[in-house]
């Protein structure tokens, strides 16, 4: 299992989750989007499944 922590804009995080999902990983955790303080850029935590470990 790899945790991630994905950051950017809204639509980068968004984009980048659905990629990753379309690539074959399998997420066993996803979190909704938080807020970077005093800035336009959101995080989101991610727990994936490798391929390999399938």
């Amino acid at each position: 299992m790899i945790k991630l922590r994905i950051q950017g804009l809204p639509d980068e995080v968004e984009k980048f989750s659905e990629q990753l999902k379309k690539d074959g990983y399998r997420f066993l955790m996803e979190s909704d989007d938080y807020p970077n303080r005093n800035s336009i850029y959101v995080r989101k935590y991610v727990e994936i499944r490798l391929k390999e470990q399938e």
